[in-house]
């Protein structure tokens, strides 16, 4: 069973069905995940996969995902079914999710939650010293680019 290791949360000014369009359109990915280059597969439907390049600080590699639960304008998560830049190898179990709650009709609130254990001695002492913090930032940049194009 993993274990949430980071949580950020946005509050962004535009409609919930606004913000769940963006975080299930896989043509706007790019956009959000500040890793991410491009990205094939589908991000709307319980069960598809989505295929990842990516480039995290000049490491480039692919990783693909499966869509493990969705529940519209509320919940999606995701678990990295395989990768090319070791994080399953890290990583026991990761998964990231996503949850939007309507305030009134232009405001929601999302947050990002991200699961998983370390798989190693070594991956515990770096997650303790440097990757959950990483993941962190990660997500902030994540939900501040939701944000600024749910805005827009």
């Amino acid at each position: 069973m993993s274990k949430l290791q980071a949580r950020n949360e946005a509050i962004i000014n535009a409609p919930i069905g606004n913000v769940w369009a963006l975080i299930t359109d896989i043509n706007q990915l790019h956009k959000i995940n500040p890793g991410v280059i491009k990205a094939t597969g589908r991000m709307d439907k319980q069960g598809e996969t989505r295929t990842c390049e990516m480039n995290n600080k000049g490491r480039k590699g692919t990783m693909t995902e499966k869509l493990i639960e969705l529940i519209p304008e509320k919940k999606t998560v995701w678990a990295i079914e395989n990768d090319t830049m070791g994080m399953s190898k890290m990583l026991k179990d990761p998964k990231f999710c996503f949850y939007l709650e309507k305030l009134d009709e232009n405001k929601t609130k999302i947050i990002n939650e991200s699961y998983y254990l370390p798989a190693t001695l070594i991956a515990k002492i770096m997650n303790a010293l440097m990757m959950k913090k990483m993941m962190s930032k990660i997500q902030g940049q994540i939900l501040s680019n939701i944000k600024r194009l749910a805005e827009n």
